[in-house]
């Protein structure tokens, strides 16, 4: 009599452990988050809910990996490339955004553009006038040293990772 999990059935097994964790990994690496914790001082710290309804309409929160433009900044300051950006949405698809001396002139305001961080080292510029093609969108952050789309430009709205909700602030 043999055992149900003789030598040929357990490497079946085994076999289709490997496959199942392994599809289980890529799935989980592949998922979106469902929260997330910001502690720059960028938007009010906190714990941020996805809301998995919602587009990312001006006004609305979003994260996103960080943009090619602004990796070699922030990996100067530490931050792991996995890291997601928040934001907020100030501008979308058919608004004119322009980059005026040291200012970002947009929707009816003037926003301030730094040379230098609060550490002095230099930012990326961000230096155009146009209007934001149907997919694109400006993201601000809500303090005057947020590093967002003054500095690393207009982003793809299929590169936002979702719009998130303000939950718990500390």
């Amino acid at each position: 009599m043999t055992s149900p999990l003789d030598n040929g059935n357990r490497w079946a097994v085994l076999g289709v452990s490997v496959f199942v964790l392994c599809l289980g990994g890529i799935v989980a690496d592949r998922t979106p988050a469902l929260a997330l914790v910001n502690e720059s001082p960028s938007l009010p710290r906190g714990l941020y809910l996805r809301d998995p309804g919602a587009a990312p309409g001006r006004g609305a929160t979003v994260a996103l990996a960080q943009p090619a433009a602004g990796r070699t900044y922030l990996r100067s300051l530490g931050m792991p490339a996995e890291v997601l950006l928040i934001k907020r949405v100030a501008a979308v698809g058919g608004d004119r955004v322009c980059r005026r001396g040291d200012a970002i002139e947009l929707a009816g305001r003037s926003v301030p553009v730094r040379g230098r961080d609060r550490r002095g080292a230099v930012l990326p510029q961000w230096r155009e006038c146009r209007r934001l093609g149907p997919g694109e969108l400006f993201l601000l952050g809500d303090t005057a040293g947020s590093f967002d789309s003054r500095y690393f430009g207009p982003i793809r709205r299929d590169d936002v990772e979702g719009v998130f909700r303000e939950s718990l602030t500390w």
